[in-house]
C-alpha cells in the first residue's frame, strides 16, 4: 500500500511541475494483455479461461546535461497489475546514474549485466515461453552498482554489475555479473549479435550464458546456452534455446524451443516450445497470438493458447 501511495504522489508532483522543469522527463508505459485458454496438467478437464497481463508497466525517465559531455540519467519504472489488482504496483528498474565519454554508471535497482546481454533472441519475452521458464539469470538486483563501457567502433561493449549483500535475494555474500557484447542486438548497425556473460553468486546462482543472433533476408535466428549452479546446494544443470522469426510486412511469425536438464520449478529434464505471430497495427499498437506448451519427464505438462494486444505509450 505504501508503494501505491508513493507512486501516486510522485505522479501528481510530476504533473504539476513547471513545463521548463519537466522538459527532460519522458513519461511512458505499456499495457500488454491476452485472453487465454490454459490446459493445466495436460488434462482438458482442468482447462480454464483467463485474462493475463504480461509485464505491463508505467514509468518516467530522462537525463540532464550538467556539464559538457556529462549527463545525469534516471529511471523510475513500476510494474502495473491490471488483472488481479491486489498489489497494483511492483518495482522494476529504478536508478540514477552518470553518462559520458567514459561510459555509463548507475546505482539503484536494475537488470544485471547477464540479463541485459540476452539481446532480442528471446522471441517470447514476457510471455509464458520466456526463457525464465527454465533458465536462471533473469535477475533485477535491488541493490546494484553497474558500469557499461561506451560502444567501441560501433561494435564492442562490456558491462559489469556489483550486487550488494544487502540485496534481499542475496545469500550470505555479495555477487557480480559481467558481460561482453559484439554487434547490435537490434540488428540495425550490424546484422548480428553475440554475447558472453557470467553471474557469480547472484541471487544464490553462478550462471554462464552464451548468446548469438542474426538477421538476414527477413529472418531472425537466435540461440542461447545457459549453464547454472545453485551456490548453496551445488546442484547444477545446463540447457539451450533456439528461436526463429520471419517478417512479412507488418507481421512477424515466430517459433522458439527451450530445453534443460532441470528447471526453475522442477528437478527433472524438460522443455518449453512456442509458436506465434505478431502484427503491428501502428508504432504503438500490435496484435499477437501464440501457443506455448511444456513437456517434462515426470511432471504434469501445461499448455496455453492466447490472443491479445500490446500498446506502448
Amino acid at each position: 500500500m505504501s508503494l501505491n501511495r508513493t507512486f501516486l504522489a510522485a505522479a501528481v508532483a510530476a504533473a504539476i511541475l513547471p513545463a521548463t522543469a519537466a522538459a527532460d522527463v519522458n513519461v511512458y508505459g505499456r499495457l500488454n494483455l491476452t485472453a487465454q485458454y490454459a490446459d493445466l496438467g495436460g488434462d482438458s478437464s482442468d482447462g480454464e479461461t483467463r485474462i493475463a497481463s504480461h509485464s505491463s508497466r508505467l514509468g518516467v525517465k530522462g537525463s540532464h546535461e550538467f556539464a559538457e559531455g556529462l549527463e545525469a540519467i534516471y529511471q523510475a519504472e513500476f510494474g502495473i497489475d491490471v488483472v488481479d489488482g491486489s498489489d497494483v504496483f511492483s518495482n522494476r528498474n529504478q536508478f540514477i546514474g552518470l553518462k559520458g565519454g567514459f561510459g555509463t554508471t548507475t546505482i539503484g535497482r536494475r537488470d544485471t549485466a547477464l540479463k541485459r546481454s540476452q539481446g532480442k533472441v528471446d522471441q517470447f519475452s514476457d510471455y509464458e515461453g520466456d526463457i525464465n521458464a527454465l533458465f536462471r539469470g533473469e535477475n533485477r538486483a535491488s541493490q546494484q552498482i553497474s558500469y557499461a563501457t561506451p560502444t567501441i567502433a560501433n561494435l564492442f561493449s562490456a558491462e559489469v554489475t556489483y550486487v550488494a549483500e544487502g540485496d534481499s535475494k542475496q545469500v550470505d555474500d555479495s555477487g557480480f555479473s559481467v558481460a561482453g557484447m559484439v554487434g547490435d542486438a537490434n540488428y540495425k548497425k550490424q546484422p548480428f549479435y553475440a554475447a558472453v556473460a557470467y553471474d557469480s553468486k547472484v541471487h544464490d546462482y553462478d550462471v554462464l550464458r552464451v548468446t548469438v543472433g542474426g538477421k538476414i533476408a527477413g529472418f531472425e535466428l537466435g540461440a542461447m546456452y545457459n549453464d547454472q549452479e545453485k551456490v548453496s546446494t551445488g546442484v547444477s544443470y545446463d540447457g539451450f534455446m533456439v528461436s526463429a522469426a520471419y517478417s512479412l510486412g507488418a507481421t512477424k511469425l515466430k517459433a522458439q524451443y527451450q530445453d534443460a536438464d532441470g528447471s526453475n520449478k522442477f528437478a527433472d529434464s524438460g522443455s518449453v516450445y512456442s509458436v506465434g505471430a505478431e502484427h503491428k497495427m501502428s508504432k504503438q499498437l500490435r496484435l499477437n497470438a501464440y501457443y506455448t506448451g511444456t513437456s517434462y519427464d515426470t511432471q504434469d505438462n501445461d499448455s496455453v493458447f492466447a490472443v491479445g494486444m500490446r500498446y506502448d505509450f
